[in-house]
């Protein structure tokens, strides 16, 4: 049985247990397996609560690897107890908060995901992902300003972030700044030109501010891209009619 598959029959037996637009970043690269089994204690009556801490590797790189896959798996309980500890052995590994940041997000704890979010920014200020997520889970709370702050400062970090421009667009579209809103979405369609969200949303834009023709090159240029794609077709109708 390998590391991993270990792991997991671990966390199962010991009774271990997407908006849209947040990000993961890709795992690290996987270290050789060390040499190491574990099988888990077999439960009583009188177990309240196995350690499963003790079940598991005290090498951080493994944790969050293990973590990562388990994040994907859908096994998002468990991925947590792998980012909780890799967090325990290191305080200041700007990457277990984030990454508990995403699994958080996932699992709906929106309070959770945020504060470890900021606490993944306040180790590392530079880290553009960690501002664009907690940008948009703060808009999505309501907290449109304060989103839009940590958008703009993804971009100043990586300008060429389209993921970021396309969630500044729709924050700005929400306080009713059309006009800026179309730039920050022009922005993310020149710099990926296959970003039909970011398109569409531009399209949208566009028809409010009353530029009908320019949204509907640009939603047949989605149907190009992608035919019979729900938003656009929708978006086309309306542009259509009006």
């Amino acid at each position: 049985m390998n590391i991993k598959s270990t792991i997991l029959v671990a966390l199962a037996g010991a009774g271990g247990v997407l908006l849209a637009l947040l990000v993961l970043r890709p795992p690290q690269e996987k270290p050789k397996p060390a040499i190491w089994s574990i099988s888990p204690p077999e439960e009583t009556n009188s177990t309240v609560q196995t350690d499963r801490d003790a079940l598991l590797p005290d090498d951080p790189v493994q944790l969050m690897n293990f973590g990562t896959e388990l994040l994907n798996m859908g096994k998002y309980s468990e991925a947590v107890q792998l980012y909780s500890k890799a967090l325990k052995i290191n305080p200041e590994d700007e990457e277990a908060h984030f990454n508990l940041g995403v699994v958080y997000a996932r699992m709906g704890r929106t309070n959770d995901a945020i504060k470890h979010y900021d606490d993944a920014i306040k180790i590392f200020p530079d880290y553009y992902e960690a501002h664009n997520n907690l940008g948009k889970l703060l808009v999505g709370q309501g907290k449109v300003a304060e989103g839009i702050q940590h958008y703009h400062l993804a971009l100043k970090v990586q300008p060429e972030y389209t993921l970021a421009m396309n969630n500044l667009g729709s924050a700005l579209a929400q306080q009713g700044k059309l006009v800026e809103a179309v730039h920050f979405f022009h922005q993310a369609v020149r710099g990926d030109a296959n970003y039909v969200d970011a398109r569409c949303n531009l399209a949208n834009a566009l028809m409010n501010l009353g530029r009908n023709e320019e949204a509907i090159l640009e939603l047949n240029e989605v149907l190009r891209q992608k035919p019979g794609f729900p938003r656009a077709v929708s978006a086309l109708a309306r542009a259509l009619q009006k």
